[in-house]
């Protein structure tokens, strides 16, 4: 039978924290741990031998002794509490636990509707619940949406969830609301850890004849675990130590998967896997116990390959350092056992008389030598710190050892190289990644395969929080009103966004400019530099209105310096309207030629008088500068000859004994009825 464990099975980084810290503080004196620190019981026993009690309220901790805040979390009157009564308050909190809960208080404060995806007798959700001022709606994961109590269906709603969510669920639930309700704001706060396990057990799942997931009983995420391998079909069993294993579930099986849920520690899920090798394997067991008895009666060494020892440096050359490890002779740390950073050298980081943990690599007896070597103890230390980093979200920095087709290839340091795939480099896109060699260059660690020794990191990420911590400080500070320098970053047919900071407003093609445009192009260009008014902020939709005329002196200011009624001018046609034509007197000035002013006989379509582009001599009858209104005449300012009669007259007008006809004063109107008429 053929076992094969599925990557990220075990402990979570959230539980190795908690564990490390209580461990940490019972190392000081007696610590109190509120609730049990995993869903493990063997794990919990441990701790027990460590001196860890356990504790289900705060009132069971003596006064100004230590309290340990499991993974899960707390309300925040917890705190409070402990802090009244005088308590050392170690905080476990999960990282990806305490965003969430962070997250929810910002969404309250903000007055969402937040619903919770998760158990409500879960530990972590009760502590939400808490930050969120108990005002969140929890919804299960086989819950009814329909049957939500207190749902307001007209408001928009936040949906988040349990960090040991199931990523199918929550898709599946935020696309159930969209339904019901207006807007729907989907927050991914899975555990990326949570993520990753399912996700690997799931691919494992596929391969296998038979799942084996071992976990406590009342742990959540692994019972998730243990349905996600269900879901594939395979036939799964759930454990939580080995004896509960049994030889007629393995029967006939040829190869099972191995996976564990966050709480399960290394040595059960090798205990569980020594029991289905002992139950399949009895007589090639047997024969191995054989040979490590015979080996038992061989001459016992002082040391041992892979054994940890300090020692104290006696002598540094180049190529070597001798330490003293209490070996009948001198222990040689090649140079090459040693991670030296670029060019250095052994001096630069070995001197006599130093102390330093090196680990056994080779025992020569005939010889006396034995050979040591920092490489492994320095690539854990560094592999903890990288570690420490990924589960903080520390932004950490290294230098690009080379870029190649496909992303970049950058140097940690303690012998490590991580990779950081081309659609992390930067926001935007890179055509050639050689602009990075040789580069210093921030990024955090997104992804860790401690079994392959291998690292993805994101530059992309830091840049994408750095862009919103930018975002939200310039949407703080901007006031409508304001002039302030922008970059345009992108032209589209109803205007040009700007960028005034880290983030991005829109100018609309109304607010390019005083005069008419048909396209922001003809104004603007991609890359110019630019001063824009501030008309409008709404920060909690991110949006910013910009004018760029308004940031420039209005046309109409000069209209009544520079014009009066009466002055008869040039001027170019810009529109025709079923009603007359406009004319640009100045750039951002038009004035109105009514149908009834472009010529001195009657005009059906101001097309048969004038063209759009036309220069035409306009004269000015009025002009009102706070309507922003001028009317212009055509027929007043070059009087054109009279349009020929194309029918007969029926009737002749009445002579009204002045000399002058009626005809001579309304001809035009008789004109228009009996066009009308027709």
């Amino acid at each position: 039978m053929k076992v094969i464990v599925a990557e990220h099975a075990g402990f979570c980084g959230g539980v190795k924290k908690a564990v490390k810290q209580a461990l940490d503080a019972s190392r000081q004196g007696r610590v109190y741990a509120l609730g049990p620190l995993a869903h493990n019981d063997s794990l919990l026993d441990k701790l027990r031998e460590e001196g860890v009690i356990f504790v289900d309220d705060l009132a069971e901790v003596p006064h100004g002794a230590t309290v340990v805040i499991r993974s899960h979390g707390e309300r925040p009157e917890v705190f409070r509490q402990a802090e009244e009564r005088g308590l050392q308050i170690v905080d476990a909190t999960c990282t990806f636990v305490g965003k969430l809960q962070t997250l929810v208080a910002r969404l309250i404060e903000e007055g969402k509707q937040v619903i919770v995806l998760g158990d409500p007798t879960h530990p972590e959700i009760k502590g939400v619940l808490g930050w969120g001022r108990d005002q969140p709606i929890v919804l299960t994961a086989d819950g009814s949406i329909s049957e939500l109590e207190g749902l307001n269906r007209e408001k928009p709603v936040a949906l988040v969830a349990q960090t040991t969510q199931r990523q199918s669920i929550l898709a599946e639930i935020g696309e159930k609301l969209k339904a019901i309700v207006p807007v729907v704001e989907i927050y991914n706060t899975i555990c990326q850890a949570t993520a990753l396990r399912q996700e690997a057990a799931r691919n494992l799942a596929y391969d296998v004849d038979l799942m084996v997931v071992v976990g406590g009983k009342n742990s959540a995420n692994t019972r998730k675990l243990a349905d996600v391998c269900r879901s594939t079909g395979v036939r799964t069993i759930a454990v939580s130590e080995a004896h509960e294993l049994d030889a007629e579930q393995l029967k006939e099986v040829r190869t099972v998967g191995v996976t564990a849920g966050a709480s399960t520690p290394d040595w059960t899920i090798k205990e569980v896997i020594g029991k289905m090798e002992n139950e399949k394997n009895t007589e090639l067991q047997e024969e191995q116990t054989a040979t490590e008895e015979v080996s038992l009666d061989q001459e016992i060494k002082e040391f041992s390959a892979g054994d940890v020892v300090t020692g104290t440096v006696v002598q540094v050359s180049d190529d070597e350092v001798l330490v003293d490890i209490g070996y009948k002779s001198e222990g040689v740390l090649p140079r090459q056992e040693v991670i030296l950073e670029g060019d250095q050298m052994l001096a630069d980081v070995m001197e006599n008389g130093q102390e330093v943990e090196v680990a056994v690599k080779k025992v020569d007896d005939q010889e006396g030598r034995i050979i040591l070597s920092r490489k492994a103890i320095e690539r854990k230390q560094k592999w903890a710190e990288l570690e420490k980093a990924f589960e903080e979200g520390t932004i950490l920095s290294g230098k690009v050892k080379e870029a190649v087709p496909a992303g970049l290839v950058v140097e940690l340091g303690g012998g490590y190289d991580a990779f950081m795939p081309g659609s992390l480099v930067d926001v935007r896109y890179i055509p050639d990644f050689n602009e990075f060699q040789g580069q210093e260059i921030s990024f955090k660690i997104i992804e860790m395969r401690p079994e392959k020794e291998k690292l993805i990191l994101s530059r992309k990420q830091v840049l994408e929080e750095e862009a919103a911590v930018q975002k939200d400080k310039v949407l703080a500070e901007l006031e409508p009103g304001q002039i302030i320098k922008g970059t345009v970053k992108r032209l589209t047919n109803f205007g040009a966004f700007v960028d005034v900071g880290g983030i991005d407003g829109l100018v609309h093609i109304s607010e390019i400019s005083w005069h008419r445009i048909d396209n922001p192009g003809e104004v603007l260009s991609v890359g110019d530099e630019i001063e824009v008014k501030v008309i409008e902020v709404i920060p909690e939709r991110e949006r910013i209105g910009l004018s760029l005329r308004q940031a420039q002196p209005d046309p109409w200011t000069e209209v009544g310096q520079k014009f009066s009624a009466g002055d008869v001018v040039e001027g170019k046609v810009t529109r025709i309207v079923d009603f007359g034509a406009f004319v640009e007197l100045i750039p951002g000035v038009e004035g109105l030629v009514h149908i009834s002013q472009l010529a001195n006989y009657h005009v059906k379509q101001p097309s048969e008088v004038v063209q759009q582009g036309d220069v035409v001599k306009v004269k000015i009858l009025d002009i009102n500068t706070d309507g922003k209104r001028v009317s212009l005449s055509m027929r007043d300012a070059a009087p054109r000859p009279k349009k020929e009669q194309t029918r007969q007259v029926q009737q002749q007008p009445e002579d009204t004994g002045t000399g002058v006809t009626l005809g001579d004063v309304f001809g035009d109107l008789f004109d228009l009825e009996k066009d009308k008429e027709e």
